[in-house]
């Protein structure tokens, strides 16, 4: 099968599962090598996240638009964010216990992948302004309501808004610009 993205995306999101087949063709060993990047020190996890990975891109493949972005890095960018998630959870998981085995190298170990991840966002969020890096934390991070943040920077919510989705036009410029569009 040599079809577009676009073609592509649009017979898997009719449920086609030979074109999602030929995806998974195309595009598995990049899923499997993003994955096994963000998740080099969690390998037990790193299966699970594929396969989460997988079925995201099944579920939302309508989400894809190729006049903003290729299938390939559409792609990249999901199994991304899916292993940020799958740190995020094995940090959680060590901080409140729930791994009881060596619980003190654990939390090293989570300790460390926290501040990796923390390092991945800071390198991110650097080419905002400090207002707008604090606004990007509070919402995606911290998970406050607009809101609330709205009044804590004594600004309107439409402010915030505004502020969130320039700046996450910024970071997608920046993030195509630097030649990492070939996730």
């Amino acid at each position: 099968m040599d079809i577009s993205d676009k073609k592509l995306a649009q017979l898997v999101s009719k449920g086609n599962e030979a074109a999602f087949e030929e995806l998974v063709r195309l595009y598995g060993r990049l899923i499997i090598s993003i994955v096994h990047y963000h998740l080099k020190d969690i390998s037990m996890w790193q299966d699970d996240c594929v396969n989460d990975v997988l079925l995201k891109i099944w579920q939302n493949i309508d989400r894809f638009d190729p006049d903003k972005s290729t299938l390939k890095n559409w792609i990249g960018a999901v199994a991304k964010y899916r292993a940020i998630d799958y740190k995020r959870r094995y940090c959680r998981e060590l901080i409140q216990g729930e791994i009881n085995e060596n619980t003190a190298d654990r939390r090293a170990e989570a300790e460390l992948i926290r501040a990796e991840t923390e390092e991945e966002i800071d390198s991110l969020l650097s080419s905002l302004s400090p207002e707008d890096r604090e606004i990007f934390r509070k919402r995606y991070i911290l998970d406050i309501p607009i809101e609330e943040i709205a009044v804590s920077h004594e600004r309107t919510t439409g402010y915030i808004y505004n502020r969130l989705s320039r700046g996450r036009k910024k970071l997608r410029s920046l993030f195509v610009g630097k030649g990492r569009d070939k996730i």
